[in-house]
Parts: C-alpha cells; sequence; structure tokens
C-alpha cells in the first residue's frame, strides 16, 4: 500500500502504477514547447561540438556546464580549431545565461573565457553538486570524466575530480576501470530517499536479434547501466537498467536521469541513436551540413548517416524503467542543420521558471542543442507546464480509473489538469473495498491549472490515515499530478 506522507506527497501520473483498473484512460506524452536560444557556443575554444550540458542550482544561481569543442574529430578544421575544454555559464532566472570572465585557464594566450577545465581528451566532464551531508565541503562539487586506455580490451575507467567551488578543479583518482565503457555524459548524485550515490553509466551489450528493429544493423547496444555506493568509495557491480516486456532494442546515448522534486519518481530524457544506413536514397534529400554529409557518409559511415533524437523514460525504482517508444523530441523541419548526429542533445535537469506571460503559473524549462556539427552550437530553451512530461488523458467519450488503495496525510487535495470547456475531472473517494464514501464527491472540475483545489461537501482531513480509492472520472481531459497539502 502506496502511503502518501510530509516528504512525499504528490503522484505524478507519468505511469499507470497507482491505477487498479482504466477504461478509456490512456498515457499522452506531450511535446515541449520551443523558447529559443539562451547561449551560442562562438567563442573560439568552443565551437561545432558544444553539447553534454548540465544545470545546477548552486543556491544563488543556475550554472550550465557544457563542453566547449571544434572539431575533435579531424572532420572540420575550422577557426574554432581541435580540443576539448568544459565551460560554465550562469544564469538568475533560468532564461538569460553570461559567460564568467573566470581566468582559470589560459587559452591562445588569454585567460579572459569561462573555462573550467581544459584537456584534449575529454569527451566528457560530468560536474555535480553532492549534497550528501556528510561531504566535506573541499570535495562539495565533483566531476566524472570518462577515459580509455585500451577500448578493445575494456579498459576504459571513470576519472574523478573534486572542487569546493565548481570551478577550480583537483583529479582524485580513477574508479570502476574496466567496469564500464563511459563514453557518454555519466550521471551521478546523491540520493536522499536511499543514502546512497547513483551512478547511470554508459555501457554496451549484445543486441538481441528478436528485438532488432528492421532499420538498423549493428550488432551490439549502447545502454545504461547503474551502480551505487554508501561512500563514494566503494561501487555495486553495474547492473543494466530494464524495461520489462519492452519489444524493442533502442540505443541509448546520454542518459539524463534524476528523481523527480517532491515524487518517487525518476525521468530519464536519454538520447536515442539511430542509424538508417540500410534508407541510404533518403539522404540526399536531408539537410546536408554545408555539402559535409556526403562527404561523412563516404568517409565515416555513421557519421553522416546516424541520426539523434530524445525519449522519455520512467521509473517508480530508479532500475526499472518504461521507455516512449515514440520520441518525445525530434529533430523538427528540416532547416538545413539538423537530422544529423548528435544534434537535439538534451542537457541534464529541468528547472522551474517563471512564466512568459503574466498571470500564468510557473513552467518547467528544458535546454536541448542545436546546430550541432553544422556550425558552431547554441543551447535553446523549451518549456512545458508543471508535471508536464505526460498525463493521464481521456478523450470526449470518457474514461474512469480506479486507483489501487493508498493512506495520505493532509487536508487539501490539489489537482493539475486541463479540460476543455465541454470537458471534467471528477475525483469520488472510495473505501478500501472500493464502496463510495458519503461526503466525497467533487462533483465535475473543469478548467486549465497547476494547482486546483478539490474540495469535498465532508472535510479531507476526516480520512487521513486510512486506506482509500480515488475514482477519477474524465472527459475531453488530461489530468498531470495531484498532490496532498
Amino acid at each position: 500500500m502506496k502511503k502518501y506522507n510530509e516528504k512525499l506527497q504528490k503522484e505524478v501520473l507519468w505511469d499507470m502504477s497507482i491505477a487498479d483498473t482504466a477504461s478509456n484512460v490512456y498515457l499522452r506524452m506531450h511535446a515541449p514547447v520551443r523558447k529559443g536560444n539562451i547561449l551560442s557556443g562562438d567563442e573560439a575554444w568552443e565551437g561545432e561540438h558544444c553539447c553534454y550540458g548540465k544545470i545546477i542550482f548552486d543556491g544563488e544561481k543556475y550554472r550550465l556546464y557544457y563542453r566547449g569543442s571544434g572539431a575533435n574529430d579531424g572532420v572540420w578544421q575550422t577557426e574554432h580549431g581541435d580540443h576539448a575544454v568544459w565551460c560554465v555559464a550562469y544564469s538568475y532566472d533560468g532564461k538569460n545565461f553570461e559567460k564568467p570572465d573566470l581566468g582559470i585557464f589560459e587559452y591562445n594566450g588569454s585567460r579572459h573565457n569561462n573555462i573550467i577545465m581544459i584537456d584534449g581528451f575529454l569527451d566528457n566532464f560530468s560536474v555535480f553538486l553532492d549534497t550528501n551531508s556528510d561531504c566535506p565541503p573541499e570535495k562539495r562539487y565533483k566531476a566524472l570524466s570518462g577515459y580509455t586506455y585500451n577500448w578493445e580490451k575494456d579498459d576504459v575507467t571513470l576519472k574523478v575530480y573534486t572542487s569546493p567551488d565548481g570551478l577550480h578543479f583537483t583529479y582524485q583518482g580513477e574508479m570502476l576501470r574496466g567496469r564500464g565503457k563511459f563514453d557518454s555524459l555519466n550521471i551521478c548524485f546523491w540520493d536522499e530517499e536511499t543514502k546512497k550515490y547513483r551512478l547511470y553509466m554508459r555501457d554496451y551489450h549484445q543486441l538481441d536479434s528478436a528485438k532488432a528493429l528492421d532499420c538498423e544493423f549493428e550488432k551490439h547496444v549502447r545502454d545504461i547501466q547503474l551502480t551505487t555506493s554508501e561512500d563514494f568509495e566503494v561501487w555495486t557491480d553495474p547492473t543494466p537498467l530494464s524495461y520489462g516486456d519492452d519489444p524493442y532494442e533502442f540505443q541509448l546515448y546520454t542518459n539524463n536521469i534524476f528523481r523527480y522534486p517532491e515524487t518517487d519518481a525518476f525521468i530519464g530524457m536519454p538520447t536515442r541513436y539511430v542509424d538508417r544506413s540500410v534508407d541510404k536514397p533518403n539522404y540526399r534529400y536531408l539537410p546536408d551540413l554545408r555539402g559535409f554529409r556526403p562527404m561523412l557518409i563516404e568517409k565515416y559511415g555513421r557519421g553522416g548517416t546516424a541520426i539523434t533524437e530524445t525519449m522519455l523514460m520512467i521509473s517508480r525504482d530508479g532500475i526499472n524503467f518504461e521507455r516512449t517508444p515514440e520520441a518525445f523530441y525530434s529533430p523538427g523541419l528540416e532547416n538545413g542543420e539538423n537530422w544529423v548526429y548528435g544534434d537535439g542533445y538534451f542537457v541534464y535537469g529541468a528547472i522551474e521558471t517563471e512564466s512568459d506571460f503574466e498571470g500564468e503559473p510557473n513552467e518547467l524549462s528544458l535546454y536541448v542543442v542545436k546546430g550541432y556539427r553544422a556550425r558552431p552550437a547554441n543551447f535553446e530553451r523549451y518549456t512545458l507546464r508543471k508535471d508536464g512530461f505526460l498525463s493521464w488523458r481521456a478523450d470526449f467519450g470518457g474514461g474512469e480509473v480506479i486507483t489501487k488503495p493508498f493512506t495520505f496525510d493532509g487536508n487539501q487535495l490539489l489537482l493539475n489538469f486541463s479540460t476543455s470547456a465541454l470537458g471534467f475531472v471528477r475525483v469520488e473517494i472510495l473505501d478500501e473495498a472500493g464502496t463510495a464514501i458519503e461526503g466525497y464527491d467533487s462533483g465535475r472540475i473543469f478548467g486549465n491549472t497547476t494547482a486546483r483545489p478539490c474540495e469535498f461537501p465532508s472535510p479531507l482531513s476526516a480520512l487521513r490515515g486510512k486506506p482509500i480509492r480515488f475514482k477519477i472520472t474524465m472527459r475531453d481531459a488530461d489530468l498531470y499530478s495531484f498532490k496532498f497539502e
């Protein structure tokens, strides 16, 4: 039986885990809304391969850490050079970002830049703020970077760096050598609920031919594995994430997994890599990256034929996930520089920002890399309503869900929902056996709000701690979450 307590009061309706029965109600994924550029990688130390962003709130401002990289595979020889650096930009509102003049590293004879780490072998450098109360202040910021000694012999490791301020990093040694591939942005964070560090890392496994997609041909699968630690010293054996009875094998590059605030839900926005070289005639009509694509196909194969986009994946325990086979974000209308390997990488994290429109509630801001490999890349902001990745949806014909039993603490129920003018959401409270409890029928509620009080004739507080069920009836409506206060 699920219990809502003072620490965990919100239920996001991104799966059907709390549903006991459902009729004509299904999961609906919502597309993020494009808002525009927030940061351009147009400095000499940045370039065409800017990506792998992570956004962190340091208690005062947002920090966007990202890779600055020009022609690091030798294909593009431009004024941006051939290098790998790590940079940071600051924002106080999540909409306007500036590059600080840090003066830490010299680049081309000058220290006027926003570089926090410089190393020609840095493919990834994943910075995180360690929120473990036992973490020493001088190691409050940590960073992990994949490093290859011998790829064919699986001699790959994670290098560990620490910093007191998130700007000046000191190398501390290696971890998990030979236990993964690590050639992507590896995600680590302290999970306060389990009192453990979670590391979602990059690895590979052999393709299950029964799950192969008809447009792909590779025999191995880029995957995500989880390892945990109580002290950041001893780590469990990495375990592949489970996707239940998912009939497909998807190639996943970045994973972007984090615990969603106030809930027991984990959400990931992994980059899905697809090489559709079997459909070669189509590439004549895709954006040609200033004429580079034919050369890339001839010289590098997958460098010109692979495409990237983003999926969603949801979990209640951080190891067993449900994935959306449909894309959460695809490259969009062809514009001369998209539909290419590396386009559309999501920045790690989602933050709450003020709406651009007066009187409307706060929203979630997400950030996406645009122009990758085609020009000096930039980061664009996209938005969703709060808790708005997915919803329970009923069309005009109506639908109904009866939840599993649960208990709660609180005296008010808030709903995040939207309906048409003819639509509605109705909440009835049942006892554990499924019998309606007199005095607990909300009637038909309509509108579009992220926090509507759901009122009942009798006080909700009278049911605290008692096993109850919800009977939720909907018509032409989306229900995103509910919350007890």
